[in-house]
């Protein structure tokens, strides 16, 4: 079987399950074929006959990213004239919670024919707590991991795509999926309290040396290197990956005051706790994640109320 990868990664989380899925995949003996979004020259010259396509994004706002977006006008293309539906399998990274990520894209996917086989989401730590909290904190800590047995449940995902992709060679199946009556409520909550915690995108011009690395990794070419100074295109209109500010060497790079600091989320930090929890690792927040998500959703609403006219106060 043949296999497209295409996948969104902020800080490196849903690249790192990508690389993994591939891994198995490809020691089934199958052909995996791994794309960036960000590489649109190269989905756009993608042959998807008889290929399954497989699709992957952190969860932003309790939602997918708005760079996903972008897919879909391409894949549209190369559907038409396409007398059945094409198979397509869904992954997510989350912090807290997918919410309704999956089924929220999903549905846009089968709108283009394409019909969902199997579906993941995955645990991984967080790129905005670790520039927000010290790892000390209880919010670092109780968030900051990789969730229990991932190694074993990206086994079993492997074996999903692979057995559901031949399933639906020889027949209709397909997986059902649903969503919550109240996602279009939490989605604008959520929206809120981004703008709140990362009110603006701001360059500390004292501390940057123009090296540049902010500017070539943002995904939507928001900050551009003008050669004496790294210019921001928009300060509010920005993805929130935070992309440029983990590649900041000289931690000049802010999303408001919660996220000054040297606390960043690198690769190497990313790497050492995968390495933890795919070791067999057992964390000690995994077991009562639901708790610590209660906590969460009720300290989220009364933060909402709180600041929800933060658009005033921000000009």
């Amino acid at each position: 079987m043949d296999y497209v990868l295409i996948y969104f990664s902020g800080t490196g989380n849903t690249k790192l399950i990508s690389e993994e899925i591939q891994k198995r995949l490809e020691k089934k003996h199958h052909n995996v074929e791994l794309i960036s979004i960000e590489s649109l020259d190269r989905i756009e010259r993608l042959n998807l006959q008889k290929k399954v396509i497989g699709i992957g994004f952190p969860v932003y706002k309790f939602t997918y990213p708005d760079i996903m977006n972008k897919l879909f006008p391409l894949l549209k293309a190369k559907q038409e004239g396409r007398q059945e539906d094409s198979p397509f399998f869904l992954y997510c990274t989350y912090t807290r919670f997918d919410a309704d990520s999956l089924h929220n894209f999903a549905r846009k996917m089968e709108k283009l024919a394409f019909r969902l086989i199997v579906k993941a989401s995955f645990k991984c730590p967080s790129n905005g707590i670790a520039s927000m909290k010290s790892a000390e904190s209880y919010e670092y800590s109780s968030v900051m991991f990789f969730e229990d047995n991932i190694a074993d449940k990206l086994d079993q995902f492997a074996d999903e795509i692979a057995n559901n992709s031949a399933k639906y060679q020889n027949s209709d199946f397909r997986l059902k999926h649903t969503g919550k009556i109240y996602d279009s409520i939490r989605l604008k909550i959520v929206e809120d309290i981004e703008r709140t915690k990362y009110p603006r995108l701001r360059i500390n011009q004292d501390l940057c040396n123009i090296c540049g690395l902010c500017a070539a990794h943002c995904p939507e070419t928001n900050l551009v290197n003008m050669g004496k100074k790294i210019c921001i295109i928009d300060e509010f209109a920005c993805l929130h990956c935070l992309r440029c500010m983990h590649h900041c060497p000289k931690y000049a790079i802010s999303f408001g005051e919660l996220t000054t600091g040297p606390q960043r989320y690198t690769i190497k930090v990313r790497n050492k706790l995968f390495d933890k929890a795919a070791s067999g690792y057992k964390e000690k927040y995994w077991w009562d994640f639901n708790s610590i998500r209660k906590k969460w959703k009720q300290k989220t609403i009364k933060y909402w109320i709180l600041h929800r006219r933060w658009r005033k106060t921000a000009k």
